[in-house]
Parts: C-alpha cells; structure tokens; sequence
C-alpha cells in the first residue's frame, strides 16, 4: 500500500486549540485512504468521485458525489477511493464546543427511536455552497483559529437547519449521549484498557460508581459493552485478509489461539477462521 504523500495533495488544513480540524485532500483512485486518526471523529463530505467505506462490524457502503458520513472515534475503518475524489474532512474530539448552542440533547432524546444502520447522506445543495467556499479558503491559504470555530459552528447550524432531527441523530448516533463528557472519555480510553477496573481508573471513578454511571449511559454493564465493542474491533480485522490470526490474537490480548477461538464462537457463533472465510464469500 502507498503511503498517503503520494496519493493525495492535501491542500491546507487549520486544527484548533479545541481539536477542530478541516482539511481537503484530492484523492487517486484504486487506493485505501488511511490517514485519519482513531482517536478523534471524522465527518466526511464527498464533493467530488467515489468510495467505498466501512467500520468495524458494518458491511462496506458505497458513498457517491455529494454525499457524507461520520466515522466516530475509536473504530477500525476502511475507506476505498473508487474514481479520483475530492473530500472536505472535518475531524473533531467531541460536540462538546456546539453541544449546547445547538441544543443537540433533542437528538440525544430520539436516539432510543432509531434503528441504526451505517449509510450515507445526501449534502443539500446550501451546505455544498459552504463546502465549496470554504474549501476554496483553504486552497487559497486564508486560515485562523478563529475562522476555524466559526467555520465549525456554522457546519452544525446548517446541518440543524437543513435535516431534520431524526437524520441528525441518524447521523451522530455513534457519538450522542446524555452525558456527553462521560461517554467521550470512555470512548478516549477504552481501547488501552484490558478490563473493567482499569477503564474506571482511567475515569478517575470507584468501581461501584462507574459501573452505575456507564449502565444508564450505555444501557449495558461496562463488560457486556468492552466485550461488545471488542467483537467489533475483531470483526472487522478478520475481514483484512492481510490480518494474520497471530497478529488478532497480539492486538487484542487473547493468551491463546483457544482464547481467540472461544470468543469468537461466543460472539459470532463460529471459529476465527470460519468466521473469515464467511467474509471472504460475500467480498
């Protein structure tokens, strides 16, 4: 695989004290995209081309001109250009900044309501008006900490304006919560932990008290979800075939091949292997 430098010009970018960041990229075809970190969210516009995209255990989606998605943090993606593409990027750690202003407790409070699937959504013609002005910003190099935050709040006042509520909540269920603090923190540290005890130290919280907090948040013991969230992680890699088992077992802490294959036969109902060659029939 190629590194990103010689597959893309990334035009300009600005990232903010706050962990704002836009940026464009002019993508080639045929090649894995791979340069957004895991540890932050990605809002993703396509403006020009096609993709395909995928995160741990949602099936590949084909995304076409004019359309976005979100990838939220702490996941394992794959994002495939199809034709040489323009994408406008917009990465940030949390809604934390615009959280309030734009009263985002309202799609919190239907997130219950949805059933949700990882798809694309169209851009409305006045957000790509925004999309091309602003990436014509940063082709030209007009760029401050400032603009960046405004650039940012205006993103979500149009998405409020133009979806509505429940195509917004479609859109960040990921990354909705009651206690926003909270599950981004977790969110943060629970792919550098092994077990229940270490993520509530992470949290600076006593055991009883996080366990109670996390079950309201999540609606799930703290276990169910690591153990949730892990088969997710495993999924997705058994789904690269240049991910040998050896190398799952390393990267998720299984002691053993027997490990590995009794929590996949407890979570997928089936071994690593059979699991794998399943993906590899409907690739």
């Amino acid at each position: 695989m190629k590194s990103l430098s010689y597959i893309s010009a990334m035009f300009n970018s600005y990232t903010t004290t706050e962990g704002i960041c836009f940026k464009n990229y002019d993508v080639d075809d045929g090649e894995k995209f791979c340069n957004l970190d895991s540890e932050i969210n990605h809002l993703v516009f396509l403006t020009r081309g096609d993709l395909s995209a995928q995160y741990n255990e949602f099936q590949s989606i084909k995304v076409k001109n004019r359309e976005l998605f979100l990838f939220p943090k702490s996941v394992r993606y794959a994002l495939t250009i199809l034709t040489p593409s323009d994408l406008l990027v917009c990465s940030f750690e949390s809604l934390q900044p615009i959280y309030n202003e734009l009263n985002f407790r309202i799609y919190t409070a239907i997130r219950s309501l949805i059933q949700f699937t990882f798809a694309p959504v169209p851009i409305h013609d006045i957000l790509n008006e925004y999309i091309l002005l602003f990436t014509e910003y940063l082709r030209k190099g007009i760029k401050s900490e400032l603009m960046c935050k405004l650039k940012f709040q205006e993103l979500f006042l149009l998405l409020s304006e133009l979806y509505n509520k429940k195509e917004i909540a479609g859109l960040f269920y990921p990354i909705l919560g009651q206690s926003l603090g909270f599950k981004n923190r977790v969110m943060q540290y629970f792919p550098t932990v092994n077990n229940v005890d270490e993520l509530a130290k992470k949290m600076n919280m006593g055991r009883g008290n996080f366990d109670m907090k996390f079950k309201k948040e999540f609606g799930m013991t703290p276990l169910q979800w690591i153990l949730k969230e892990k088969a997710k992680h495993v999924y997705f890699s058994l789904s690269e075939p240049e991910n040998t088992l050896n190398d799952i077992m390393n990267k998720y802490n299984f002691n053993s091949f027997t490990h590995l294959n009794r929590f996949c036969k407890q979570q997928f109902g089936c071994t690593p292997s059979e699991l794998r060659k399943r993906l590899t029939q409907n690739d």
